[in-house]
C-alpha cells in the first residue's frame, strides 16, 4: 500500500496491526476517517482498547461515495458511524448466509442478505447497500467497505 493517509500509534510496540492502523490506509473513506479520529470512544475500539467489544469488532466502513450520495453530511457523524460498528466478529460467510445483528449501542438492526454472489446490508428500513470485499482483518477486528 502507498503511504497511509492517517498514522495511528497503536502498533508502536511492534504488536500485530490493529484496525485503526489498517483503516488509516483506506483512501476511499476519508470522510469517515476524519470523523473517527475525532471520537475517542471509537478510536479506542479500533485500537483494540475497549471493553465494549469483548467478542470482536466488525466495521462496515462507509466510503466517500456513500456520503456523497446524501444531500448533506449528517451533523453527528460519530452517531452515524456507531451504526456501522458491530460488537462482534462477523465473517463474510455469515453475511452471505444471511444474518441479522444489532449495531454498537443497539442503534440499528442490520440485516445481511446475498444475491447473485453479492452481499447486501439493510439498516432498519433504509435501502440495502452492497458490502464489498472479503474484509480486511487486523488484531482488533475486521472492516468491510
Amino acid at each position: 500500500m502507498a503511504n497511509p493517509l492517517y498514522t495511528f500509534d497503536s502498533n508502536a510496540q511492534g504488536s500485530a496491526p490493529q484496525l485503526s492502523d489498517m483503516i488509516g490506509q483506506e483512501g476511499s473513506a476519508t470522510i469517515a476517517l476524519d470523523a473517527l479520529v475525532r471520537s475517542e470512544q471509537l478510536m479506542r475500539a479500533l485500537s483494540g482498547d475497549s471493553a465494549d467489544f469483548p467478542h470482536g469488532l466488525t466495521l462496515l466502513l462507509p466510503t466517500n461515495d456513500a456520503f456523497q450520495k446524501l444531500d448533506s453530511l449528517p451533523e453527528d457523524l460519530e452517531l452515524v458511524l456507531k451504526r456501522h460498528f458491530i460488537p462482534r466478529a462477523v465473517t463474510a460467510q455469515e453475511m452471505e448466509k444471511g444474518i441479522t445483528l444489532r449495531s454498537y449501542e443497539r442503534l440499528a438492526t442490520l440485516r445481511f442478505t446475498s444475491s447473485q454472489g453479492r452481499v447486501f446490508v439493510q439498516a432498519d428500513r433504509r435501502a440495502p447497500t452492497e458490502v464489498r470485499g472479503a474484509g480486511v482483518h487486523a488484531g482488533s477486528g475486521t472492516y468491510y467497505l
